[in-house]
């Protein structure tokens, strides 16, 4: 569905050249929701925008639908564009303009009948849950609403493609979740391809299917997203891993910790995070274990388990009872050595 081949993007500056994407390649499936991550500077906004040729590359290919945009001239680049849909963090919608004016533009823009242009724009409303508020004006909507306006818009020539960019850094978190349910829904119905930029991991546990991680205008880590949160390699996607799923002891806890003991962190993958794998481990150990914290998180249906525990008795016995866990597809992190 979508191919960038050696994406470059060089921005000129009185200091110079600064490069915001260096040969990027990426590959996104049809049908599926891909997210991209990096914190500011990382060169996400500049792909996203790029896609679409909103940027264009210096040098690359962006291949949607198997055709090179790169190559089209400004009228065969205007009617691709119509089938890329664009949402924004800030909604970019026209104040002065209805609801039903603002979704409408777009397809006023592309020469459809005024007929056509009712009952498509209805459609729309219905489907993003605003089909009361056509009359009303921006100004007079809440921001997750403007969002739904600005997804509206974003359909209304039917694409094939939908880019997010930070659709959802401007608003609350029960709003966030609305936005991605409607996200989901559209992915779902409609069949589209969605490529999201954030800088919230959380957003992508969420809703992503794949995830890159960018860095410096690079791609650092790419691949499914329970492969990605379950087995990080890069130090930023374990930053941005840590940040989402971490719990940290309060310092009360760690106070009535015994010295001689460990507290290490578990993480359980797949069917293990379902299993009472740390009563087999007692089981089998002469040792004791004192559950700190511990939750389950589902990343699309599978899930992901971290617990946080004290263990305490003979030295060896530990860490027998610690490679039991690994060999049973865990990850042990020893957090500290208490009194250490």
């Amino acid at each position: 569905m979508i191919q960038l081949i050696n994406l470059r993007k060089e921005y000129k500056t009185k200091k110079g050249i600064v490069i915001g994407v260096d040969q990027v390649h990426l590959t996104i499936p049809k049908g599926e929701i891909y997210g991209i991550v990096g914190y500011s500077g990382a060169g996400k906004s500049s792909v996203l925008r790029c896609i679409n040729l909103l940027e264009k590359p210096t040098t690359g290919q962006v291949i949607v639908d198997g055709v090179d945009l790169t190559s089209l001239s400004k009228d065969q680049l205007r009617m691709a564009r119509q089938k890329i849909g664009m949402i924004f963090q800030h909604f970019n919608l026209i104040v002065s303009k209805t609801v039903f004016d603002n979704v409408a533009f777009a397809l006023k823009a592309a020469g459809k009948a005024p007929a056509d242009i009712s009952k498509r724009v209805s459609e729309l409303l219905q489907l993003v849950g605003l089909a009361e508020y056509a009359d009303h004006y921006p100004g007079q909507l809440s921001g997750g609403q403007k969002q739904r306006v600005g997804i509206a818009r974003a359909l209304a020539n039917e694409p094939n493609v939908l880019l997010c960019d930070e659709a959802t850094s401007a608003l609350d978190p029960i709003t966030t979740q609305s936005i991605l349910e409607l996200l989901r829904e559209i992915n779902q119905k409609l069949g589209l391809t969605i490529v999201l930029i954030t800088h919230e991991m959380e957003v992508v546990k969420d809703l992503c299917s794949r995830v890159a991680i960018m860095q410096k205008g690079q791609i650092i880590e790419e691949g499914d997203v329970y492969d990605i949160f379950a087995n990080p390699v890069q130090p930023l996607t374990k930053e941005f891993i840590r940040n989402t799923l971490e719990f940290k002891l309060p310092s009360k806890i760690w106070s009535k910790l015994d010295p001689a003991g460990k507290v290490v962190k578990v993480l359980f993958r797949d069917d293990a995070a379902e299993q009472a794998i740390v009563n087999d481990m007692l089981k089998h150990s002469g040792i004791q274990a004192n559950i700190l914290h511990g939750k389950i998180d589902y990343i699309g249906d599978k899930p992901l388990g971290t617990f946080i525990m004290e263990v305490t008795g003979d030295t060896q016995e530990i860490e027998k009872a610690l490679q039991f866990l690994v060999d049973r597809s865990c990850g042990v992190e020893v957090i500290s050595r208490v009194g250490e």
